[in-house]
């Protein structure tokens, strides 16, 4: 494996850290890779390790080649639309340099989680719109799947909790309820999350799916009766360890679920049928 940083884009610049899969010795040929285009949550705050290279390298298992994004924070206001505008530029230095980066163009999963699970779902819907602001053919802003664990979709919908918060995502700027801004040009979605969600209300998710169903957009939804919020792999390796909070030692053990677990698998599966993943990697 090897890993580089990157900075996309000129006007609206973004580090991305991109993680390329070995050459294997015993091809003749080095495959192109499919490109997950990753955003880690964090609240707009910060980027959760929990959701960054640990969620990176499940990818890069599957032969994938990754990019994570560090997009726009709330210490330097407000969000959007600028980190809108960085993902444009990522998506974009793929498309257009594909060949260098060793990547399928038309292989690119945006995978997103809590607040990056919203700026990947206003992505999805507004990509057609974004190529003026960074100076990109539509075309180069497309991807072909997209993928939302937990995820913030509507502003409107319990999160943020106060008016100070929105506006340091916001200040003012109206397109950010993800469900209301749906189009037939939205990208087919695998979305999950849990019911007992304390911190993302259930309502985000079954907003969203309704918008894609209305438009018939494929769609894959998922949800489990329980698990807290931010449960990435649901397994012991993503869980808060003991010595997180002396006084709840049981509280690492709420992100710990078999069931729950059972999500990144399930996607794996439906992005091997959506792209037919068996032929992709024969035929090169």
């Amino acid at each position: 494996m090897k890993t580089r940083k990157l900075t996309c884009g000129t006007v609206y610049p973004v580090t991305v850290t991109y993680y390329q899969p070995a050459a294997i010795a015993d091809f003749h040929n080095q495959p192109r890779r499919p490109l997950v285009i990753l955003l880690p949550g964090g609240g707009y705050e910060f980027y959760s390790d929990r959701e960054n290279e640990i969620m990176a390298l499940q990818y890069l298992a599957q032969g994938f080649a990754v990019a994570v994004v560090a997009y726009r924070l709330r210490d330097d206001p407000p969000v959007l639309p600028t980190a809108l505008y960085q993902l444009a530029n990522v998506v974009g230095e793929f498309h257009r340099h594909a060949a260098t980066y060793g990547i399928d163009a038309h292989k690119i999963l945006l995978a997103g989680f809590s607040a990056g699970g919203h700026l990947a779902a206003l992505y999805a819907d507004l990509w057609p719109t974004l190529g003026s602001a960074v100076n990109a053919d539509p075309d180069d802003l497309a991807v072909s799947a997209l993928m939302l664990a937990y995820p913030v979709i509507g502003l409107r919908l319990g999160w943020p909790t106060s008016e100070a918060e929105l506006q340091e995502v916001t200040a003012g700027w109206t397109q950010h309820e993800a469900d209301l801004l749906v189009t037939p040009q939205n990208p087919p979605t695998f979305i999950w999350a849990t019911r007992e969600d304390e911190l993302v209300p259930i309502t985000n998710t079954q907003h969203y799916v309704a918008a894609l169903r209305e438009q018939q957009v494929p769609v894959t939804e998922i949800i489990y009766p329980h698990g807290p919020h931010g449960m990435s792999l649901a397994r012991a390796v993503t869980a808060f360890p003991r010595s997180f909070d002396s006084r709840d030692l049981a509280f690492g053990e709420h992100f710990i679920r078999p069931d729950v677990a059972g999500w990144f698998p399930r996607h794996l599966n439906w992005l091997a049928a959506r792209w037919n993943l068996t032929e992709f990697w024969l035929q090169q």
